[in-house]
């Protein structure tokens, strides 16, 4: 079984935390492109090489939590020696929504589904995601390995 988001960050699996920004989503117009600015700000020079990974899982997180609640509320990025955890915030309180495995197809074999690609890409290019109940809300964190970091 795979480490959970929570193991990740506090074993130290990730390595020391070199960088934590909160960035305010919440009435913007283009929520997505303020994250991929400040995902370009953090990762530029640490990890270029998984920046458009970054950003594809943080347009996945944020698009889910404008289609699903009320829209994303913060975007969380931390960078650690091997890894990058984000965690997007919406007000949405049921955590039970946010499916436990995400698929890439409906209920029938030859088609596909009309929604749930975007935590199935999460899902693949995160080393863990989970979903955490917060104040006035829940966070989906998803960690995402860095050059030399821990993999599934």
């Amino acid at each position: 079984m795979p480490p959970t988001t929570a193991e990740l960050v506090h074993d130290r699996s990730l390595g020391d935390l070199l960088i934590h920004r909160d960035v305010v989503l919440d009435g913007l117009d283009a929520p997505q492109r303020a994250a991929r600015t400040v995902l370009a700000e953090i990762l530029d020079g640490k990890a270029e090489d998984h920046l458009f990974d970054a950003m594809l899982v943080a347009g996945e997180l944020i698009a889910n939590a404008i289609q699903h609640s009320s829209g994303a509320v913060l975007i969380r990025v931390e960078a650690y020696e091997f890894g990058a955890a984000l965690g997007v915030v919406d007000r949405g309180a049921d955590i039970t929504a946010v499916p436990v495995r995400p698929s890439n197809s409906s209920v029938d074999e030859g088609t596909v589904a009309a929604s749930g690609r975007g935590l199935f890409i999460v899902d693949s290019l995160a080393s863990a995601w989970s979903v955490e109940e917060i104040e006035n809300g829940k966070m989906v964190i998803a960690i995402l390995p860095l050059a030399a970091g821990p993999r599934r």
